[in-house]
This record gives structure tokens, sequence and C-alpha cells, in this order.
């Protein structure tokens, strides 16, 4: 980060949103590189005065590996009924739910259970924004909010490379590829993210929240109010009342 850049004021519009108002097409000053894109994370997280705990795992530009802290306000239980704009989509995920602090020789050990989620994926600019990629790493890389489905069952076992997910969006089923996704790779970044998290002053810990990457997706929800997806025996579902820009 350089040290004359003003995270607070490059948060402000992100923060703003937040809180309901409109939604900016661009930030100022905008952020030059990843120190100043996590600077604007804290920034809108400390104004919120959200404790955080939520983490999604992504890649900038679809090649580096960087992570977003999500709001823990973001959460929501399956069954929760959800605010989101018009232009919202949706990815169908798996999400880590840590029993500590993860450590480089046993990453799995810190894993309490592994839930089918959702992300919701809304981001705070407006819909015709040409946003840089690293304003939408600023902006939690998109991310509106997790929804925390049931556990999948055995996973200690082992989990195939794909769940054989089953969506449905107003009951209709979504004829959808599921992208493999091994478990190995998903621990591998758990490593990377601990050491990341400690550096960022908000090591993991105990009820942690962490997605690891869409399965599904990303869906425009193209205005269907009833989400639902299975795999494995667990389920995840929320309703969605659509908010006005």
């Amino acid at each position: 980060m350089t040290d004359n850049f003003d995270a607070t004021s490059a948060a402000a519009p992100l923060l703003h949103a937040w809180q309901g108002g409109p939604r900016p097409k661009g930030l100022t000053p905008c952020p030059q590189n990843v120190a100043e894109a996590y600077a604007v994370q804290r920034a809108v997280m400390q104004g919120l005065g959200d404790p955080g705990g939520v983490w999604k795992m992504a890649l900038l530009e679809g090649r580096d590996r960087q992570a977003a802290v999500l709001m823990r306000r973001s959460l929501h239980a399956s069954g929760a009924t959800v605010n989101l704009p018009a232009d919202a989509a949706i990815e169908v995920e798996t999400a880590l739910v840590l029993s500590a602090e993860p450590e480089a020789a046993d990453p799995m050990a810190a894993i309490a259970d592994i839930h089918l989620a959702f992300e919701l994926v809304a981001p705070r600019f407006a819909p015709d924004a040409g946003f840089t990629a690293l304003e939408s790493m600023a902006d939690g890389f998109r991310s509106s909010g997790v929804v925390l489905g049931d556990p999948i069952n055995g996973w200690r076992d082992g989990l195939p490379d794909r769940l054989g997910i089953a969506l449905t969006l107003d009951g209709a089923a979504v004829p959808a590829t599921e992208a493999a996704a091994p478990i190995d790779p998903a621990l591998d970044f758990l490593i990377w993210l601990t050491t990341h998290a400690r550096a960022q002053g908000m090591p993991l810990k105990a009820g942690d929240v962490i997605i690891t990457g869409a399965r599904i997706g990303p869906l425009p929800l193209a205005g269907a109010t009833g989400l639902r997806a299975t795999a494995m025996g667990a389920a995840v579902g929320i309703d969605v009342a659509y908010k006005g820009e």
C-alpha cells in the first residue's frame, strides 16, 4: 500500500451502499495494488463496526490467489429471506466452518464441518459501472452474502470432486454444469488464508466460515424468489425480496 493512499475515502461510497445508499460507479481514490484493495476491505468492515469472520477464497483476474473478508451480517441461515438488487446472481458452493485456527501440518483438523452453501453475488457498484478488478477486490469480490445450508455428511471420509448438485429457481430445475472441486486445493488455499488473515490482523478462529469457490454459477437470478439446492443429502435455500436501486 502506498503511504498516501486514503483507504477511508475510497471505502466511503461502498460503506454508504452497504447502509442503503446509492451504488457508486467507482472509487476515489481507486486502489492501484492488492495492498490498497485489502485496505479498503478493512475500512469498510471497520466503518460498519462488523466483526467479520466470513471469508471468500478468490482469484484476482482468474489467476492470482487472493481473498476477501466479508461482513458477519452477510451470513444467512438456510431458509432466510434476503433482500437483493435485481441484478444479483447466485453461486452454489461449499463452506468450511472452523473449530480452530488451522495449522499447516494438518489444516483439515481445524474444520468442524463442510456445508452446502450459496454465495450471493451483488456488487455495491451500479449496474452500469465499469469498475476495475482491484475495485471489485476492494468490494469483497462482489460478494453480497453467504447462505449456510446443511452439513455434508461423511466428508471426513472424502468427498467426490463433483457433489451431484441439483439447483432449482422457483421450483424449476436449472440445467447447470457443476465444476469439479477437489478438496486438496481448498486445503492448500486454507493454509495460505491462515497466514493472510493473520497479516490482516484478523486471525482465523473457531466459528469462522470460509467459502471455497463456485461449483455452479454465477447464475443471474432473473427475478426468481425461491432458490434451493441439494447435494449428498444436504440442502440450502433462501427466499429473495428484491429492492429498488
